[in-house]
């Protein structure tokens, strides 16, 4: 299961300190500023990629947050931001090393 939400910059503090949770470690979200992936949406974006129970109890401990889900069209063109910058990352990793 794929999940991204944003949450305002003023919250970065609070949920840097979430995330920094041993859950979290494990989870391995991807946290990026918005502008930077190319959404025309202020403050941070975060990209979760887990299975259903993890990301689940993800939805849950997010929901209790400043973060937003975000859903729709909006939501899944973020989440191609994040797959087409994961894609890049093992390109240039393969070209590198292989």
């Amino acid at each position: 299961m794929e999940l991204v939400y944003v949450y305002p910059m003023e919250n970065s503090k609070d949920m840097m300190k979430m995330l920094d949770e041993e859950f979290w470690k494990r989870l391995g979200p991807t946290v990026r500023e918005c502008k930077a992936m190319g959404r025309d949406l202020d403050g941070m974006c975060i990209y979760i990629k887990a299975r259903d129970e993890l990301a689940e109890e993800a939805r849950k401990l997010l929901a209790e947050t400043a973060a937003k889900e975000l859903k729709g069209e909006e939501g899944e063109k973020l989440m191609k931001a994040f797959q087409d910058e994961a894609e890049a990352a093992e390109a240039g990793m393969g070209a590198m090393f292989g």
